[in-house]
C-alpha cells in the first residue's frame, strides 16, 4: 500500500478540513453561542494565565503542539521525518506553540465529574481547562472568539473533531491528565483527553451517553485554532 504523502510545510492550507478517513464518528457541528452569553476571563485571569507560560526547552518529549493566529510560536514547521503522525492524520504548519507534560501538569487544574461512556460509570477528572493552556500559549481568547475561530482537535488514533471555540469554552472543555486520581497513559486514554461534563451542557444533556462525546478526545496530541471549516 503506498504511503499517505502530505503538502510540504510551504504549501499548508490555511483552514484544517474535517473530512478525514481516519475519523471513526461523524464530526458534530455544535451551534455557535453569542458571544455576550459567555463569562469570558477578566483582564486579571489573563494576566494569570500569561504568567504561568509554559516553558518547552526541548528537555522533555512534546505532549501537546498547538497552531493558529495568536499563537506564540516555539518551534518550526512540520518536519516530514520528525512530524510522521502529523503528517499522517494531514495537518502541517508554518509554526507552532510546543509543550511537554510537566509543563501542562504546572498549569492551575480544575476538576470536573461525569459519567464515561466507556463503562457507564461516573469518573472524576482533573487538568488545566482549555483557555488556561491557551493563554499559556498565547492566545488572546476574546480576540479568536470574537472572530468567530473554531478549534480542531487531534487524537493520535486518527479520531478528530470540530467545533467554535466559543463552545468549547462555554462547555469548559478541560485538558485532562488524571482520572480518579491517576495519571492518564499512553496506550489508555492519555496522556491527555480533551473531555467536558455533557450533563451541565443544555444541549447534550438529553442525549443518550453513547451520542455525548463526539467532541471528548482521547490521546490528545495536537490542537489547531482556524477559520470555520467550509460547508459540505
Amino acid at each position: 500500500m503506498a504511503e499517505n504523502r502530505t503538502p510540504s510545510p510551504s504549501s499548508c492550507p490555511s483552514t484544517p478540513t474535517a473530512a478525514s478517513g481516519l475519523s471513526r464518528r461523524t464530526l458534530f457541528s455544535a451551534g455557535t453561542a453569542a458571544l455576550g452569553a459567555l463569562t469570558l476571563p477578566s483582564a486579571a485571569q489573563a494576566k494569570a494565565g500569561a504568567a504561568r507560560i509554559c516553558i518547552f526547552d526541548g528537555l522533555q518529549p512534546v505532549a501537546l503542539s498547538i497552531s493558529g493566529p495568536g499563537v506564540q510560536a516555539n518551534r518550526g514547521a512540520v518536519d516530514a521525518a520528525r512530524d510522521r503522525m502529523l503528517t499522517m492524520h494531514g495537518h502541517c504548519f508554518d509554526a507552532a506553540w510546543a509543550c511537554g507534560l510537566d509543563a501542562i501538569n504546572s498549569l492551575e487544574t480544575e476538576r470536573l465529574s461525569t459519567t464515561v461512556e466507556y463503562d457507564g460509570k461516573t469518573h472524576e477528572l482533573r487538568g488545566p481547562l482549555l483557555q488556561t493552556v491557551l493563554q499559556a500559549a498565547g492566545v488572546d481568547l476574546g480576540q479568536a472568539m470574537a472572530a468567530g475561530h473554531w478549534l480542531l482537535l487531534q487524537g493520535i488514533d486518527g479520531y478528530r473533531a470540530q467545533l467554535p471555540l466559543t463552545d468549547a469554552i462555554r462547555w469548559k472543555l478541560l485538558l485532562a491528565t488524571h482520572m480518579d486520581g491517576q495519571p492518564l497513559a499512553m496506550g489508555g486514554l492519555g496522556p491527555l483527553w480533551a473531555m467536558y461534563a455533557p450533563q451541565d451542557i443544555a444541549e447534550l444533556a438529553d442525549k443518550p451517553l453513547d451520542q455525548r462525546f463526539t467532541q471528548a478526545v482521547w490521546g490528545l496530541y495536537y490542537m489547531a485554532i482556524a477559520a470555520p471549516p467550509p460547508q459540505p
